[in-house]
């Protein structure tokens, strides 16, 4: 009977596993890049307004024509605001630079 309910229970959990692996989202370095680029070009000093300012710049540059409009990933853009919250002061003031924003951002973003 032990052996009969392991034969069920290891595959019953590396199935459950690779489903949760599965549904967790992947985010390509590309994407990581877009977003962090698109949080240092808003004004991320206001929290309130972040997310719907990242939603605006994202879905914003969509043709009416286009035939692949870009959707903008709240996950992603949440996920590039907590690595923000995350960064230090010195971080924080020499990231004012957009440029320099998006290169440290971004780089943080792929660890």
């Amino acid at each position: 009977m032990k052996r009969l309910s392991l034969r069920f229970i290891i595959p019953l959990v590396a199935v459950a596993l690779l489903l949760v692996w599965w549904l967790r989202p992947h985010y390509s370095n590309e994407d990581k890049a877009r977003y962090a680029a698109v949080f240092c070009s808003v004004n991320h000093a206001d929290a309130s307004t972040r997310l719907s300012q990242m939603q605006q710049v994202i879905e914003g540059g969509n043709s009416d024509y286009a035939l692949h409009k870009t959707t903008f990933s709240p996950s992603l853009a949440k996920a590039v605001i907590r690595r923000w919250e995350q960064l230090s002061g010195e971080e924080k003031q020499r990231a004012r630079d957009p440029a320099a924003c998006s290169a440290l951002l971004g780089a943080a973003m792929r660890r």
